[in-house]
């Protein structure tokens, strides 16, 4: 299937005789529309924009286009689809019952997580904050750091065979010192819920 999408790209973009800056004409409508139906990887898009822009401007320009993308979609279903969305999908999102209940608890962590670690597509994640309480604020910086720590790990593995080895381990380690600032932070704040979740595991 990433082959078959890869290709699809490949030719959109020889379609529409786009490179160099001008692939962006292309990349930031369809990293719009994996933000609203989720039916290809970002992975993709991160190594398009790496090899054309080298690995930090491909991968600012890959965080910018997800979190224009992300926000975008989240501000068009919590005003205006909301009640549709609700009665339509509601059931359809209880097999994500658990990180629901995750993100009206730990918001802004929350966030993080499921935008680093792909456990869900990213569309479901703009669906499931756009029917929480999480505050703007909170959306919105859940998601700046998350695609920002999605996209320095993919962006930096996916471009592993194209960036020198000392290059691509000094990126992975200043991304290990970004998690670990960001779990300790984490810790600190919800240090009391952590010990709750504990408590009712054990009973």
């Amino acid at each position: 299937m990433t082959e078959v999408i890869n290709g699809w790209i490949d030719w959109l973009l020889q379609s529409l005789g786009l490179s160099g800056p001008y692939i962006l004409l292309a990349t930031v409508p369809l990293t719009l529309l994996q933000s609203l139906f989720g039916f290809f990887p970002l992975a993709i898009l991160i190594v398009l924009h790496v090899s054309e822009f080298d690995i930090i401007g491909g991968m600012a320009v890959s965080w910018m286009a997800c979190n224009l993308g992300s926000i975008l979609i989240y501000f068009l279903f919590r005003r205006y689809l909301y009640g549709w969305f609700d009665r339509k999908w509601r059931a359809k999102l209880k097999r994500y019952d658990k990180w629901q209940r995750y993100l009206d608890r730990y918001g802004i962590w929350t966030l993080v997580l499921l935008r680093t670690v792909p456990i869900m597509p990213s569309n479901i994640i703009n669906f499931m904050a756009a029917v929480s309480p999480i505050k703007v604020s909170s959306y919105i910086w859940g998601t700046v750091l998350g695609n920002l720590s999605y996209i320095w790990l993919f962006g930096t593995i996916g471009s592993s065979l194209i960036v020198p080895r000392e290059e691509w381990r000094g990126f992975l380690g200043w991304y290990a010192v970004f998690i670990a600032v960001l779990l300790a932070i984490f810790v600190r704040r919800h240090w009391g819920h952590l010990q709750e979740d504990k408590r009712s595991r054990m009973q």
